[in-house]
């Protein structure tokens, strides 16, 4: 009987399911939502639970030389295209064994909220896409996955100065007028500190415009600036430069720059000058609440970038509401010319087993269906 117990003991003990290592990436204006919902796609996908930084980087992991072991990353979406399709997240760098994978060790399983463009970027010619392998470029998208996951928001943002903080915002080691924002370089990798209400600006004298009619109307007065992501890099900075053409504002494109003031030393250039380009809409809000100058008042941000921020400073420190500062949604309709901002998933090949069937199959048959994902991205304004 004993040998018959343990017996019927052991075929009647459940098998333990076995789950799926994964690692996605996720543009920084999706991170926060993403973050909220790593629990719920884990267990609803039988993926291995994700690990995810507190908050977005600032340049992605492959910009950063120290191993970073989470499973989710934040990465900055500014140049995504260019970092896509050249040494980047896509390359063979293994960060396991590797302690400079400065330009690109991710090989992840999917990634989030990137125009359709960058999604086509990976997904080879022969499939749909416009990926062209190369040495150091893996073509590994999947275009049956490519899927429409969200609609991004503008929103026009501007800073409180009775939200500033004792210490500013700027990066001391950076010079200009007013100096680049924290963490800011010459290529354009810089972020403000995003989530946190480093505000150094003055208030906009008789309130910050409410409609893109009317930044156009504040642009007009001598010394009035704008932050906006460099259009050539971002959807959300595509969206901005027509809302600001669309609504009167005339636009020359300034080159290849990226995290350029075009300040008061260019007036005499034209009306161009009056923005500064950042290389992400992730990096706008901090080109704002950086700027100690006060040049740079007013911006053209993602609407999750200012909805159920995570604070980590000031009198806000540990709790999570919206942004204290004031800023007003876009209507669609100012940017029509443009089109919705549309953010994309798509599943790749990188290299775990089974990850990227399991990404395609919540992208195709549960993404939109999910209330709990669909709630999540609602409360974070998409």
């Amino acid at each position: 009987m004993g040998a018959l117990a343990t017996a019927l003991i052991t075929v009647a003990a459940p098998a333990a399911f076995a789950t799926t290592d994964s690692e996605v990436g996720v543009a920084n204006n999706m991170y926060p939502a993403m973050k909220d919902l790593k629990a719920h796609i884990a267990a609803s996908k039988s993926f291995t639970s994700f690990t995810a930084n507190s908050a977005s980087q600032i340049g992605g992991y492959w910009n950063k030389p120290a191993i970073d072991t989470s499973t989710m990353r934040g990465i900055t979406s500014g140049s995504l295209r260019q970092q896509l399709k050249s040494a980047g997240p896509y390359t063979t760098c293994n960060p396991s064994s590797s302690n400079n994978c400065v330009n690109g060790p991710l090989n992840i399983d999917a990634f989030l909220s990137a125009d359709e463009a960058n999604v086509d970027a990976v997904i080879p010619t022969v499939d749909g896409g416009t990926c062209t392998a190369s040495g150091s470029v893996q073509c590994n998208g999947d275009y049956t996955t490519k899927h429409l996951v969200a609609e991004g928001h503008l929103a026009i943002y501007s800073c409180n100065g009775s939200w500033a903080g004792s210490t500013k915002g700027d990066d001391p080691s950076n010079a200009g007028s007013p100096p680049l924002a924290l963490g800011a370089d010459a290529n354009g990798s810089g972020n403000g500190k995003a989530q946190s209400p480093r505000c150094d600006a003055s208030p906009i004298s008789g309130g910050a415009p409410t409609t893109i009619s009317g930044v156009v109307t504040w642009l007009g007065t001598s010394g009035n600036r704008i932050a906006v992501a460099d259009p050539a890099s971002a959807p959300f900075g595509a969206a901005s430069k027509q809302a600001l053409v669309q609504n009167g504002f005339t636009w020359t494109d300034s080159g290849a720059g990226q995290n350029v003031f075009r300040g008061s030393a260019c007036d005499s250039a034209g009306t161009a000058c009056k923005v500064r380009l950042e290389s992400g809409i992730s990096q706008v809000r901090g080109a704002v609440t950086a700027n100690a100058g006060g040049n740079t008042q007013l911006g053209l941000v993602a609407k999750s970038n200012v909805m159920n921020v995570a604070w980590t400073s000031s009198s806000l420190n540990g709790t999570t509401t919206n942004d204290p500062n004031a800023w007003t949604e876009v209507a669609t309709s100012a940017y029509s010319g443009y089109g919705p901002i549309a953010q994309y998933g798509v599943a790749l090949n990188g290299g775990h087993a089974g990850a990227a069937a399991i990404w395609g199959d919540l992208f195709t048959n549960d993404w939109d269906s999910d209330t709990t994902i669909q709630g999540t991205l609602a409360s974070y304004g998409f």
